[in-house]
């Protein structure tokens, strides 16, 4: 028996980018910055830069233990440094060549707790906004060569990506998470999933969040395609073994 290659949801938005310039081809340079305009400051304080470089850390590391952190809060435990230290590790070689600490400093650990507490504060709001419960890394359905994977927050009908930047959200960030809201659209189509009505992309880093309405950023992108002929064409592309 052959055994199929799945690859993660995360690692084909990052590394199939030609994959969305058919499907989605207007996701520009341009759109990005007209919705990147629309961001908010989040009612907590931006992680200090001269903090953050202090850090020995790969920063992706730094980060992802904040994240970390962040879920431990919303969770309701106390912060176990040493489970933070193995899941970021985990995290990062599955996504990325991540060096292994050898130890976490009180300094990385002010700066982790930093971060986690933002995204704690940040998330809990929107949740309480929507009158809906928090999710830790919501299920992500897979299609076809595409694998199931997990998203980092939801709130509600929100789904919630974290993205620790001392810049703008970028393409590949809008492309990640439009990702997921296609892979949660087929499978709604197929009632094995729900489609997300709403995204979020929240840097804890700067305090700062966009949101948005995935059917005006699928209008927007999607260049007058309907929702059902996007996932029709992306189907079809994701069908095909030649993008493997």
């Amino acid at each position: 028996m052959t055994l199929k290659l799945l690859h993660d949801p995360r690692t084909v938005a990052r590394d199939v980018p030609g994959l969305f310039d058919v499907v989605f081809p207007q996701l520009t340079p341009g759109v990005v910055a007209y919705f990147n305009r629309t961001r908010k400051a989040a009612d907590v304080n931006p992680v200090a830069t001269s903090l953050i470089a202090q850090s020995k850390l790969q920063k992706a590391m730094l980060f992802e233990l904040g994240s970390t952190v962040g879920e431990m809060l919303l969770e309701g435990r106390p912060i176990d440094w040493d489970e933070c230290r193995r899941v970021s590790v985990a995290r990062q070689r599955r996504y990325f060549d991540a060096d292994i600490p050898e130890g976490i400093s009180d300094l990385d650990r002010s700066v982790a707790e930093k971060v986690g507490h933002n995204i704690a504060s940040i998330v809990s709001s929107m949740a309480a906004t929507r009158g809906r419960n928090v999710t830790v890394a919501p299920q992500i359905p897979g299609l076809h060569w595409i694998s199931s994977g997990r998203g980092d927050f939801a709130a509600g009908p929100a789904l919630i990506e974290v993205k620790c930047t001392n810049k703008n959200f970028s393409s590949a960030d809008y492309r990640q998470i439009v990702m997921y809201w296609l892979l949660g659209y087929a499978a709604s189509i197929e009632n094995r999933g729900q489609e997300w009505p709403e995204g979020v992309l929240l840097n804890p880093r700067l305090a700062q969040y966009v949101v948005f309405d995935f059917d005006e950023l699928i209008h927007v992108i999607g260049a007058g395609r309907t929702k059902v002929e996007i996932l029709q064409v992306f189907a079809s592309m994701v069908g095909d073994r030649g993008l493997r």
